[in-house]
């Protein structure tokens, strides 16, 4: 998933997923290039999962 698509997924800004994942809150990215990183959908599903209980 591309953080665009994380950002819909679970209602969050950009700057909030950075912010949770500096305080180990949410899945790190898989770097795909220098400037792309990508999430996967398990761990996102995981994360969204464990937010509702």
């Amino acid at each position: 998933m591309t953080v665009k698509e994380v950002c819909k997924s679970t209602s969050l800004s950009r700057t909030t997923i950075w912010r949770l994942q500096q305080r180990n809150e949410f899945p790190k990215g898989v770097r795909l290039s220098a400037s792309r990183i990508a999430f996967t959908v398990g761990s996102v599903e995981k994360w969204i999962a464990s937010r509702m209980q």
